[in-house]
């Protein structure tokens, strides 16, 4: 029966590919990249990539638009850097809404997290978003630096007792697994008032399960796993569910059962906590935290917002994986080139001291940390130079026709400004490409420079993305609803942390690489097993 089904669905991606092969739009003067697999075409290159930069490189070479060879069963895919073409895709008004998530990436959200926000399109898009927006306003953010103050000191606490036990003045920690703990826990509170125990040591099976689901599902993607992504466009997604959620395919995907089990304990430890958070509401409690503003979506009676309770655990689900895993990775790379460029950390210092003898022993405020310029332009500099997404997936729903910043060269030879492209192309907006390209950066955009922000006004033309003129945290009515969130808890923790430390690279230390595993993660080369780490010397700062 199995064999009968795969031989009916290959005939029908054969019959359909020779159809369109010749009524279609084409692509085949468009340049890009050669493939060295027939099988996974040159997609597998952008999941193995361990630089970080195989989008800007491929930049330089073929153009803001290219051509990208796709794995089998998937006919047309490109890559885009170019900010007119972006703007069309995520921001443009009347073109956005037909450039939908690609199918398949539909079933990995659902994966991960359920029907969130990040698996859902059109209407009922706009309800989750609706529904879940009030808690990442303005003033609802700036209420939550209180809990960021309390657990970045925590943290300061904890390092300042092992360095004590090391007899000296420094030691060597593995930044990202304590970076890690800190915004787990920090979410925790702010979230849902549930203690994960990271920074006490005493974690939960699920604090101890989400820093690495994203390594465990996505870290070692294979042509073959590519292949049956490729595959997965043309499956309903109620069948796709029932594979990835209930079907017995662990001993051929074994990070399918990770996250299986990180998701039946994240699933049953929020049902307990909705059933806990309800009877106080219903007792007369107005907590205001992110599962409050949540659940009242839930009890609202406009149905533009309402969310069912298992929208809500999917919601609180995807949220912890996106809020730990931006803030912790993010703060991680800053911390790395900080320890690359002391010259920049040592004024940064400086600033913040200034800053802090104004404050007679006083917590910093929000407008405290925004007022700090060197600050500021070292986290958006990390945002541009390491984003933690490097790739977003987007598909065309109509043939249609990218505008394009620049011309670009076809292969004939031919200069364009703009592309049309058929109907059902795979959509690969890489994030690093638009944030490296030297139009919009300059010539250095290569190199990790804070300083550009400090020279020059980038947001004076902020045409693109949530935050900066960056991509990094997406854009349009998909842009990260939680970005005022990740980048005052970037203040919070970058200032801490730098105050009362500095940061140096081990002598003789490992080879760090950008694992792309979904998110742009730390490992040492050779040491994939043992998930992120990034191991730095930690000194009490003088």
């Amino acid at each position: 029966m199995i064999s009968q089904a795969l031989q009916l669905v290959a005939a029908f991606v054969a019959a359909r590919y020779v159809y369109r092969k010749f009524t279609q739009i084409s692509l085949a003067d468009l340049q890009g990249p050669p493939s060295k697999s027939w099988l996974a075409g040159n997609i597998i290159d952008l999941f193995a990539d361990s630089t970080g930069m195989l989008g800007a490189r491929w930049q330089s070479v073929y153009g803001t638009v290219m051509k990208l060879n796709p794995q089998i069963f998937t006919e047309n895919a490109i890559l885009v850097t170019d900010p007119a073409a972006l703007h069309y895709i995520f921001q443009g008004e009347g073109s956005a809404s037909r450039f939908i998530r690609a199918p398949e990436w539909y079933a990995m959200a659902d994966l991960l997290a359920g029907q969130c926000i990040g698996a859902v399109e059109g209407e009922v898009h706009k309800r989750h978003r609706k529904g879940i927006r009030p808690a990442f306003g303005v003033p609802e953010t700036r209420a939550l630096l209180p809990v960021f103050n309390a657990i970045a000191q925590k943290l300061c606490e904890k390092w300042e007792g092992i360095i004590a036990l090391e007899r000296g003045d420094s030691a060597v920690l593995n930044v990202s697994e304590w970076i890690s703990k800190a915004a787990l826990d920090t979410f925790g509170e702010v979230a849902f008032d549930y203690q994960f125990g990271g920074l006490d040591e005493k974690p939960t099976p699920l604090s101890q399960a989400m820093p690495t689901v994203l390594l465990e599902t996505f870290g070692t993607t294979s042509a073959a796993q590519l292949v049956l992504l490729s595959i997965l466009q043309y499956v309903p997604l109620s069948l796709i569910r029932y594979v990835l959620n209930d079907a017995p395919i662990t001993g051929i995907l074994p990070g399918i059962g990770y996250v299986r089990n990180t998701n039946k304990e994240s699933e049953r430890i929020l049902r307990e906590l909705i059933v806990d958070r309800r009877k106080m509401m219903s007792e007369g409690d107005k907590k205001k935290d992110i599962m409050g503003h949540i659940l009242r979506a839930g009890l609202s009676e406009d149905p533009t917002s309402k969310l069912t309770d298992y929208e809500i655990v999917s919601e609180l689900r995807f949220l912890l994986l996106a809020g730990q895993e931006t803030s912790a990775n993010t703060l991680t790379w800053a911390l790395w080139e900080l320890a690359k460029y002391p010259e920049i950390q040592t004024k940064l210092r400086e600033e913040i001291a200034e800053a802090r003898s104004n404050k007679a022993g006083k917590d910093f405020t929000t407008q405290d940390l925004q007022a700090m310029p060197l600050l500021n332009a070292v986290i958006k500099e990390t945002l541009r130079f390491t984003p933690v997404v490097q790739n977003m997936f987007r598909e065309n729903l109509v043939d249609d026709v990218l505008p394009l910043s620049s011309p670009i060269t076809l292969k004939s030879g031919r200069s364009v400004k703009e592309l049309p492209i058929p109907k059902g192309t795979k959509i690969y907006c890489n994030v690093t490409g638009y944030n490296m390209n030297p139009a919009l950066w300059g010539e250095d955009a290569h190199v990790f420079n804070p300083q550009r922000w400090l020279n020059q006004d980038n947001e004076s033309s902020n045409t693109l993305g949530m935050y900066a003129n960056l991509m990094t945290f997406s854009a349009g009515a998909k842009g990260c609803i939680g970005w005022r969130f990740a980048v005052m808890q970037l203040q919070n923790l970058l200032s801490e942390l730098i105050e009362k430390f500095e940061f140096a690279l081990p002598e003789k230390g490992p080879k760090v690489v950008r694992a792309n595993c979904m998110a742009t993660q730390p490992m040492i080369e050779g040491q994939y097993e043992k998930g992120p780490q990034l191991p730095l010397v930690v000194r009490r700062a003088a």
